[in-house]
């Protein structure tokens, strides 16, 4: 997830490695139509009109697969029994345990609706990390410097020291609970197949339609993310001042804070757009970024 200005927000998703830009890929088998002729006594020729077959081309582009996926008809993210801490988490152990917390309840969440398609495997672990001595945590090796936190394959890592200011305690909470639930929203695209498609698609096009891809993988992500909030908000007090923090955070995180000045993650405006209306139908149906106008994902 990228760092947001004055404060960090977005995460970047990390399959095999960070920062994997993608692109489409597209294949089809041409539709093969055999006219037979019936044979008379005198040999007259009779052809037979021919009729219409059913089409044999198959869409396997980014767009076709991870834009067709199951996950979309699933049905709304559903609320679920979830105790978390009542002090905002500040040291990294009570950052860890928050999180852990936070990811066991998305576990329970998820689970029934990528079930539908898939086994439900339930994230392996919950690591932090401090930049400044990325040798204390070697499980989250090699983290990026301009990212709060990413997902590698059943795990997710975050920068705790990012959320441990102790003059905003809620805003940091807020901005924590918005960054983990878009590295689990990644976990969901590895767990129902997306990621996989994305990974075998990310090189097979130019390096614009690549970004655009990453792009629509990273919105997506925070799109379930958003889905998950917005159907547990009662847990995660996601009202009055509390929901207006996570809606200015949400509008403020893009590539405008992208201290590499790359485009791969979406612009405050497409961030926006993804998260609130998500927030509001608590459904991935509004997540289907694969199928959106390019205008969408800027």
């Amino acid at each position: 997830m990228l760092k947001a200005a004055g404060f960090g927000v977005l995460a970047v998703v990390v399959a095999g490695v960070a920062g994997v830009a993608t692109t489409r890929g597209e294949s089809s088998v041409a539709a093969v139509q055999v006219v037979r002729t019936s044979i008379s006594p005198t040999p007259v020729v009779t052809p037979r009109k021919p009729t219409a077959s059913p089409s044999s081309t198959i869409d396997l582009s980014l767009e076709g697969l991870a834009g067709s996926n199951k996950l979309y008809v699933a049905g709304k993210v559903p609320a679920v029994r979830c105790v978390l801490p009542g002090k905002p988490p500040q040291t990294k152990a009570e950052l860890l345990a928050y999180a852990r917390v936070m990811v066991a309840c998305m576990d329970k969440a998820w689970a029934p609706l990528v079930g539908q398609q898939a086994t439900f495997y339930p994230i392996k672990t919950v690591q932090a990390y401090d930049l400044k001595k990325p040798a204390a945590s070697p499980e989250c090796d090699k983290p990026l410097k301009n990212m709060d936190a990413f997902y590698r394959k059943g795990m997710i890592c975050f920068e705790w020291p990012e959320f441990s200011n102790p003059d905003e305690p809620v805003w940091n909470l807020v901005d924590f609970q918005q960054l983990i639930a878009h590295e689990y929203g990644h976990h969901v695209q590895q767990s129902t197949g997306i990621l996989t498609t994305y990974d075998a698609n990310w090189w097979k096009k130019s390096k614009a339609v690549q970004l655009e891809n990453e792009r629509r993988l990273e919105l997506q992500a925070s799109c379930l993310g958003a889905a998950f909030l917005g159907a547990n908000r009662s847990s995660f007090k996601l009202s009055g001042e509390r929901l207006r923090i996570w809606k200015f955070i949400v509008r403020h995180v893009g590539d405008e804070n992208n201290t590499l000045k790359i485009r791969d993650h979406g612009s405050y405006k497409s961030h926006a757009y993804w998260t609130t209306q998500a927030f509001t139908s608590t459904a991935p149906a509004s997540c289907n970024t694969f199928k959106a106008a390019p205008k969408r994902v800027s």
